[in-house]
């Protein structure tokens, strides 16, 4: 478990919907639309590879005829489209799938996702467990606070308070006053007439609050917008408790129903075969008995920063490897990851290797044996990356070593998180590199104004009276001074 425990709670309607239109044409054999199930397992998979979470929870929404928000004002969400058919008949598979791979799905009636995801985001909080919220609802970002964040996955964007005062203007518990007044589009609140986002920003920024905005309307600039503000009070007060989330869901859940399990991999693996997904059924596959599983990859351009991305799995334990190289080609990169991956090996083991790279792959299963034949491989200068190849011979020496080609960029579950680690390395890699230049600078900018501020001089005495020459300048025939 992490230090500071942490819990993600997934807004499951959020990432259907992305999921359904971000993956298109997926069905299997029989014509059974599949996309909607594929894309949400797929980034529920990369979501907890790349964040390993203690707790996790998806919640979902009820019915939206069902909730109390509609109970206060019928027309809200009203004029959304009904789910579309082909979406409708893959919700009980991504049930199953949640359901297989042991993580809780949530739904209290009468309460929307938005409404159980505060609710468990502020009580865990409050017991010190880090929280994040897994949503791109812009509404949400008023829960943000001590100890809880939102994570929008699809942009990669990770939002605390400040992230929220740079995208609303005001503080998250302002959020709801600003939407009190400007309205929501997508859920049909209709705030106030005339009163855009920007300008509900700066209002509630200059008079606190919503009520306060109401309550010293004749100060607004615009005779229309302090008319409207006057009309349509009652509607910004209905539109801000539209807006706000609740905290109050009767959730009867304790944290260790949350904990992260294993997946049921008896039920997990005939599910996904009937949904033919292979790529995920191999994501979910542990390595043979006694067989350690490496895949790599790399990233760089030529002569260019590089990095490089590593996967060790070995029954049903995993470790991650990324590291960059301010100067080396794709092919170095590539060889540096398997090196990398290699020396991580602690005894003498079978091994399978995963690469893209066909350079790596068939240099060590085809070439390396004609390379020792020949001397090629300890002859100076007779091989291109001479000193990798030397590197991999050694280590590869000392374990059973099977060299395995697959096809990248092609849905490979564990190829697809290897680039990601190798080109996350490289930028990270690139960003401290021009950090470092530019402090280096900066200690250069500091050393040198150093050098050229003027000695103190002596303490001077009163200073002497400046004598001015009174000079009589000539004038032209409207006045002006010829000074030259």
């Amino acid at each position: 478990m992490n230090a500071v425990p942490k819990l993600y709670v997934l807004d499951g309607s959020s990432y259907i919907y992305r999921a359904y239109y971000g993956v298109r044409d997926v069905a299997t054999s029989g014509g059974m639309p599949t996309n909607a199930v594929f894309g949400f397992t797929r980034m529920l998979l990369t979501l907890l590879q790349e964040n390993r979470p203690d707790y996790l929870a998806v919640v979902f929404d009820p019915p939206r005829e069902e909730t109390f928000r509609r109970e206060l004002y019928p027309a809200y969400k009203a004029h959304r489209e009904a789910m579309p058919d082909d979406l409708v008949t893959q919700l009980p598979y991504i049930r199953k799938v949640l359901q297989a791979l042991n993580i809780p799905a949530l739904e209290v009636p009468g309460f929307e996702a938005d409404d159980v995801l505060a609710t468990l985001a502020r009580r865990s909080a409050a017991e010190g467990i880090e929280v994040t919220v897994v949503t791109g609802d812009k509404d949400l970002l008023q829960i943000v606070g001590d100890g809880i964040s939102l994570l929008d996955t699809m942009k990669e964007q990770r939002s605390g308070p400040q992230e929220v005062l740079d995208r609303f203007g005001v503080p998250p518990e302002l959020v709801p006053d600003v939407l009190g007044l400007a309205g929501d589009v997508s859920d049909n609140i209709p705030g106030v007439p005339g009163i855009g986002e920007k300008t509900a920003a700066e209002l509630v920024r200059r008079f606190g609050s919503l009520e306060g905005v109401l309550e010293w309307k004749n100060l607004v600039n615009g005779k229309k917008r302090r008319e409207n503000l006057h009309a349509h009070a009652d509607q910004a007060r209905l539109s801000k408790t539209l807006a706000t989330v609740r905290y109050d869901v009767p959730v009867d859940l304790d944290m260790a129903s949350l904990q992260r399990r294993t997946p049921n991999l008896p039920e997990l693996m005939p599910l996904l075969r009937k949904l033919e997904f292979a790529a995920l059924e191999l994501a979910f596959t542990p390595p043979p008995p006694g067989v350690v599983e490496i895949y790599c990859d790399g990233s760089g351009r030529d002569a260019g920063p590089g990095g490089y991305g590593v996967i060790l799995r070995y029954g049903e334990s995993e470790k991650e490897l990324s590291g960059f190289e301010p100067a080396a080609t794709s092919q170095r990169m590539e060889l540096t990851a398997a090196i990398r991956g290699l020396e991580a090996l602690q005894k003498r083991t079978r091994v399978r290797v995963f690469s893209d790279s066909q350079y790596l792959v068939r240099g060590m299963g085809e070439w390396l044996a004609g390379w020792k034949r020949t001397g090629r491989l300890e002859e100076p200068d007779a091989l291109k990356n001479q000193d990798l190849w030397q590197q991999l011979a050694a280590l590869s020496a000392h374990h059973q070593v099977a060299w395995e080609w697959v096809r990248g960029h092609d849905g490979h579950p564990f190829n697809e998180r290897c680039d990601r680690l190798a080109k996350r390395a490289a930028e990270a890699g690139i960003r401290a590199e021009e950090e470092n230049v530019r402090a280096a600078q900066q200690v250069e900018v500091q050393e040198l104004e150093k050098s050229i501020i003027p000695k103190s001089a002596a303490p001077a005495g009163p200073a002497p009276v400046r004598v001015i020459d009174e000079t009589a300048y000539e004038a032209d025939a409207d006045g002006q001074l010829l000074l030259c």
